[in-house]
């Protein structure tokens, strides 16, 4: 494999695609917490609906997070003479950008979840009365770990379905986060193995991560998976590998990800459909960078800072209203009809990604240090 590597600082259109990426990929995220059954889980949809709201919630948006890990991976390692004193520095700043934020979001995502409980707001959250408080140390410490047995127990309907055993924090989306640093945590461990085994350690990640997921392994699986991506960035780092110019020569993979991608939808709720959706995601990782770095060079897309920069708080946030947010439209605006659902899902979505851009603009003119703080200095 050819070196193509150069400094970021000379690379622009490396830099350029992993900054561009960011605030598609969080809208990729928002989709993946949202669907018709947020609104009314009664509905019977018809398939036409199903396949809309899979497409954009389960099989596009897939590659999301696993490229969110890719690129800390790659920039965790990226220009520098990794020894211990840079690991030093690096774990000292990721309590920055990393665990203050992690920490607050989860006790925002509390307070959220508590102000539910307020009499005067029952109206509002009928649910609220199936709610009840844990005090125990167990429950304080689960809340930042698995919600599911954190401080505030949640009646079923208010759980978010999870597969193959994974948990999430109070703020379901800072598992990336959570995830993120105990993989960082692991980084001497996963340099010495790259370095040792070269693209042969990627590889075999790869396998254990693609079979083992019918085998029930709760959260373990959820941290193989975080290993794999976060180590696949990381090779192209070590290795001093420029992944943007090698994605890009791979120009026949956008093309059999689209068929991936059919046969992924065709075949969803089969029992071999999970290794056709890996292989989508890795495709699709692939895709995305090759599509994105081509459209950055023909100048046919731009980086908007502000968007990019707006990308965390966007991450942060919006899980923690959208539901409600869509339950409110479809109370006062009550359709029974599987084309008003389909508005609902998209109209739903970019209605929460607004709101939360409106409002990281106010909180960065008006209160700076504080917007600074939760994002980690983003």
């Amino acid at each position: 494999m050819t070196k193509t590597f150069v400094s970021m600082a000379n690379n622009d259109l490396l830099s350029r695609t992993i900054s561009y990426l960011r605030f598609p990929l969080m809208v990729g995220v928002v989709f993946i917490h949202f669907n018709t059954d947020a609104v009314n889980p009664d509905a019977v949809n018809p398939n036409w609906l199903h396949y809309i709201t899979s497409l954009f919630s389960y099989v596009l948006s897939a590659v999301c997070v696993p490229l969110f890990f890719f690129f800390s991976g790659f920039l965790f390692f990226y220009h520098s003479n990794f020894n211990a004193d840079t690991y030093k520095k690096k774990l000292k700043s990721r309590i920055r950008t990393l665990l203050i934020p992690y920490i607050l979001w989860n006790i925002i995502a509390l307070i959220n979840a508590a102000i539910r409980l307020l009499p005067c707001l029952a109206k509002l959250f009928p649910n609220a009365y199936k709610r009840r408080i844990d005090y125990s140390l167990s429950a304080i410490l689960n809340t930042f770990w698995n919600n599911q047995d954190g401080m505030i127990i949640l009646p079923k309907e208010d759980i978010i379905n999870t597969t193959g055993g994974s948990i999430f924090p109070a703020d379901v989306p800072m598992w990336y986060i959570r995830d993120l640093m105990i993989v960082i945590i692991c980084a001497p461990i996963l340099y010495w193995l790259i370095k040792k085994m070269s693209f042969y350690f990627i590889i075999a990640l790869g396998l254990v991560w693609y079979i083992a997921a019918p085998l029930g392994l709760g959260y373990l699986y959820q941290l193989i998976f975080a290993l794999l991506f976060f180590s696949w960035g990381a090779f192209y780092s070590i290795k001093q590998i420029d992944f943007t110019t090698l994605f890009q020569k791979l120009f026949f993979v956008p093309i059999l990800y689209a068929t991936i991608v059919l046969l992924d939808l065709l075949t969803e709720g089969k029992p071999y459909n999970w290794y056709i959706h890996s292989a989508g995601i890795i495709l699709g990782m692939i895709s995305a960078i090759s599509i994105t770095v081509t459209l950055l060079e023909r100048g046919k897309i731009k980086i908007n800072s502000f968007l990019v920069n707006a990308s965390f708080f966007l991450f942060a946030l919006h899980v923690l209203f959208m539901k409600e947010l869509g339950k409110a439209i479809y109370t006062l605006i009550h359709i029974d009809s599987p084309y008003y659902l389909m508005f609902l899902y998209f109209f739903v979505p970019i209605a929460t990604i607004f709101i939360c851009l409106g409002l990281y603009k106010v909180l960065r003119k008006h209160f700076p240090r504080c917007i600074a703080v939760l994002t980690g200095g983003r």
